[in-house]
C-alpha cells in the first residue's frame, strides 16, 4: 500500500488523478490544502509518506511555484515530490532546480501519470516537457 500526499484543492482534474491512481496501485491519498499546509508543515508526516504530489494549477495565489517547491520540500526528506504545472507554463526548469523530482502537466494522461509515479517510487525522475 503507498501513501500518498495530494497537496493542492479538489477539482475535476484532481479527481481524474486520484482515480487512475486508485485504478492501477493500491494507495491511501491524503488531500492538502496549500494554504493550510503552509501554515501547519507537521501537517506533512514523511516518515509515513511514499510520494507527494503538489498541483500548481490548483494552489493558485500561495506565491513563487519555486519557493513553494523549496518550502515543502523541508518536510519531505525521503519522499519524492511530483509537481504538476499549469498549461501556462512555457518551462520546467525552474520547477526541477527547486527540488522536484517529477514534473507533469496539469492535464495528464493516463499513462504519463502511471509512468511518472513508476519513475518516482523506484528512486528515479521523471520530466514532461511542456508541448
Amino acid at each position: 500500500m503507498i501513501k500518498i500526499a495530494y497537496i493542492g484543492k479538489t477539482n475535476q482534474t484532481n479527481s481524474f488523478i486520484c482515480d487512475t491512481i486508485q485504478s492501477n496501485y493500491s494507495a491511501v491519498i491524503t488531500f492538502h490544502k496549500p494554504n493550510d499546509l503552509f501554515e501547519n508543515p507537521e501537517m506533512l508526516d514523511d516518515s509515513s509518506l511514499d510520494l507527494a504530489i503538489f498541483d500548481l494549477n490548483s494552489s493558485y495565489g500561495i506565491g513563487n511555484a519555486p519557493k513553494s517547491i523549496q518550502k515543502i520540500n523541508q518536510y519531505l526528506i525521503t519522499s519524492p515530490l511530483l509537481v504538476m504545472y499549469p498549461s501556462s507554463f512555457n518551462y520546467i526548469t525552474p520547477l526541477i532546480e527547486a527540488g522536484a523530482h517529477g514534473v507533469i502537466p496539469n492535464t495528464p494522461t493516463e499513462t504519463e501519470i502511471i509512468k511518472a509515479i513508476d519513475n518516482l517510487l523506484s528512486g528515479n525522475k521523471y520530466y514532461s516537457e511542456p508541448e
